[in-house]
């Protein structure tokens, strides 16, 4: 395997950021007197964008929008105010975007801009990503495509020629309906055999591991 572009997931694949996502929902949840959620439950229930989080982290409370709305603005602004907060790039990680910066490297999440980018550059990422294509940047969010698409697009790379890295369901489904290679990063936030399930046409256990895998 040997793409002319990698794209990457942020939360779970590039940074372990369940700590802090965890202690943001947790205290907007407290504010609006529901209970707290372990770290262990998070990490089922991330990976869909704010919005679908704040919902499950709701349990049957979730089906009230309104509600939902206003958990997800104490969210927001529980997580801006400290974003790098338990949060930290998994090991290796400068060091492979370093090895694999040659070819342009992207960032599709379903994080917010705002968010995803003061991770990337509070964390010294931001340096080698020549794009990113976040949860509030087009209508659409992994699993569908479109945003794959759209960042593949801006790196000038067809799909084809495009390798997108990720841990979570939506990454490898996006990949297959954009067209392009996926590999699988075991290590992350989603039950690995069900990422196995998938067929991706790469499993490693972390990113670490990647510069190995790719020509």
């Amino acid at each position: 395997m040997n793409p002319e572009a990698v794209i990457f997931d942020l939360d779970g694949t590039l940074v372990d950021s369940l700590g802090g996502i965890t202690a943001a929902l947790n205290a907007a949840l407290a504010a609006g007197g529901f209970p707290a959620v372990t770290a262990d439950r998070v990490r089922t229930i991330v990976g869909d964008g704010p919005r679908m989080l704040c919902r499950r982290a709701l349990g049957p409370a979730g089906g009230d929008e309104a509600l939902v709305d206003r958990v997800l603005v104490e969210f927001r602004e529980r997580y801006a105010a400290d974003p790098l907060r338990e949060t930290r790039p998994y090991p290796g990680v400068p060091e492979v975007l370093a090895r694999l910066a040659p070819r342009p490297l992207g960032v599709c999440t379903n994080k917010g801009r705002r968010l995803a980018g003061m991770l990337l550059d509070g964390l010294a990422l931001g340096r080698y990503v020549a794009a990113l294509v976040a949860e509030d940047d087009l209508p659409w969010r992994k699993p569908d495509p479109r945003p794959l698409l759209a960042l593949a697009e801006r790196l000038g790379v067809p799909p084809a020629a495009t390798l997108v890295v990720g841990d979570g369901l939506q990454d490898l489904r996006a990949a297959r309906a954009a067209g392009m290679s996926c590999c699988a990063v075991l290590g992350g936030y989603t039950d690995p055999s069900l990422l196995l399930a998938e067929g991706p046409d790469l499993a490693i256990e972390a990113v670490a591991e990647l510069p190995d895998r790719v020509g």
